[in-house]
C-alpha cells in the first residue's frame, strides 16, 4: 500500500532556496520583458509553468502553527504587482500536479489572488502530456509568448528529454530544472529504472560510468545531463548551479539548472543567484568544464583570474572587447560581471594586460567599449 501524503507538508530547507532564487529572479524577468513588448509596441503578455506544483503553500516548522506560500503563490503576487501598474497586460499561470489534493490546495489559493481575472489555471493531470498539449496550442496558434518554466520534481522521471527539446523549439522560453543528483545515482544502476533514466537524458549514455565514487558518478551524471541539454534539447546556455547541502560534504542532493537560447536570460539568471547565494546551502555557479567555486569567489583566489587570462592569451594577436571576454565568461566560469572586472584589474595591476579605455571611462572598472591587450608578461607567480 502507497505511503499517505500528508499535505500540505513541511517545508524543507532547499525549497527555501529553490524559491529564494525564483522570488529574486521571475520579478526582473517580468519587468525586462514587459518593458521590451512595450517598446515593440506589441501586447504585453506573458507566462509562467509551475510543473509539480504542489499545494502552492507549506507549513514553516514542524509545529505546524505557521505557513509559508509556494512557487505559484509567489509569482501569482509578483504578477499582480505589475499587472496593477498597467491594467492592460496579461500574465497566464499553469501549474500541473498528479495529486488531487494538491490541485483542490492549490486552486483555492490561486483563485483568492486572481484579482485581476488573468489566465490562471491548476490541472491534474502529468507534466507530459499537458505541456505537449500546451506547446500543440502554441504551435498552432504561431503564439510567440515568452514563457518561464519551473520544473521542480519530486525525483528524476516524470518529464523527458524530448519534451525539454520541444520546449526550448519556442522562441522565447526559459527553464529552471530541478536535477535530482542524490536519487538519479541511487538509480541509474538499477536496471529497472532504465527507461526513467533513458527519457531524462535522452540516451543512455548515464550507464557508461559504473566505476568510482559518488561523486565522481555525481559529476558525470550532472556534466552529461547538461551537455545532452545542449546537444539534444537544443538550448545554447545552460548554467549548473550546485546546491551545497549541509552535512554531505561535496554530494549536493540536487542541482538547479538554466537552460535558455537567450543570453540575457543567462546573465539575468547568474546575477540573481549570486543575491541569494550566501546561505547555508553555497550556491555554486559551475560553469562549463570549469573547476567549482562559489558564485560569490573573492577574485583573487586565482581559478577565475587564470581561466580568464588563458582566454585572452589565444586572442594576443590584436586587441579585442571587454564585452568578448564577459560573454565567454559568464558561459564558461563561475563569473559574474563583478568577479569578472575584479580579476581583468587583477591583471592590468600586474602589467600582463593594458585595458584601453573610453574616454570619460574610469580607471577603476571596466566597462563596454573598453579594448584588452596582451603584453606578453608572465603569471606564473600568481600561479
Amino acid at each position: 500500500m502507497a505511503k499517505k501524503i500528508d499535505i500540505p507538508w513541511v517545508i524543507q530547507d532547499q525549497t527555501i532556496i529553490k524559491h529564494q532564487l525564483l522570488e529574486k529572479y521571475i520579478g526582473p524577468w517580468m519587468n525586462i520583458l514587459y518593458q521590451q513588448q512595450a517598446r515593440m509596441k506589441i501586447k504585453q503578455h506573458l507566462m509562467y509553468v509551475d510543473g509539480f506544483s504542489g499545494p502552492g503553500y507549506y507549513w514553516s516548522n514542524e509545529q505546524r502553527n505557521t505557513t509559508c506560500i509556494g512557487s505559484p503563490l509567489m509569482v501569482a503576487s509578483k504578477a499582480n504587482f505589475y499587472i496593477g501598474q498597467n491594467p492592460n497586460r496579461k500574465f497566464d499561470i499553469l501549474c500541473i500536479d498528479k495529486e488531487a489534493q494538491c490541485v483542490n490546495l492549490l486552486a483555492a489559493k490561486l483563485a483568492e489572488k486572481n484579482i485581476y481575472k488573468q489566465d490562471w489555471k491548476v490541472v491534474q493531470t502529468q507534466f507530459e502530456s499537458e505541456i505537449n498539449n500546451l506547446l500543440d496550442n502554441i504551435e498552432s496558434s504561431r503564439t510567440k509568448l515568452p514563457i518561464f518554466f519551473f520544473i521542480d520534481p519530486f525525483g528524476y522521471s516524470d518529464f523527458s528529454m524530448n519534451t525539454i527539446k520541444r520546449i526550448l523549439q519556442q522562441p522565447l522560453v526559459e527553464l529552471f530544472i530541478n536535477f535530482m543528483v542524490y536519487d538519479i545515482v541511487r538509480h541509474c544502476e538499477n536496471a529497472q529504472f532504465y527507461k526513467n533514466m533513458e527519457q531524462l537524458f535522452g540516451n543512455t549514455k548515464f550507464k557508461e560510468f559504473n566505476y568510482g565514487s559518488p561523486e565522481q558518478k555525481q559529476a558525470y551524471l550532472i556534466n552529461l545531463y547538461c551537455e545532452n541539454l545542449r546537444s539534444i534539447g537544443g538550448a545554447k546556455y545552460v548554467m549548473p548551479f550546485r546546491v551545497n547541502t549541509p552535512n554531505m560534504g561535496t554530494r549536493p542532493r540536487f542541482y538547479l539548472v538554466h537552460a535558455s537560447n537567450n543570453y540575457k536570460a543567462l546573465t539575468l539568471m547568474k546575477d540573481n543567484m549570486s543575491k541569494v547565494s550566501e546561505s547555508p546551502y553555497g550556491f555554486e555557479a559551475i560553469g562549463i568544464a570549469s573547476g567549482q567555486m562559489s558564485l560569490f569567489e573573492d577574485p583573487q583566489k586565482l581559478e577565475l583570474i587564470k581561466r580568464i587570462l588563458e582566454f585572452c592569451e589565444k586572442r594576443s594577436q590584436r586587441p579585442f572587447e571587454y564585452d568578448k571576454i564577459e560573454e565567454w565568461a559568464y558561459v564558461n566560469t563561475n563569473g559574474v560581471s563583478r568577479t569578472i572586472k575584479e580579476s581583468l584589474l587583477v591583471l592590468e595591476k600586474e602589467n600582463v594586460i593594458i585595458i584601453d579605455r573610453l574616454p570619460k571611462q574610469r580607471k577603476n572598472t571596466v566597462t563596454s567599449g573598453a579594448l584588452i591587450n596582451i603584453t606578453g608578461i608572465a603569471l606564473e607567480h600568481l600561479f
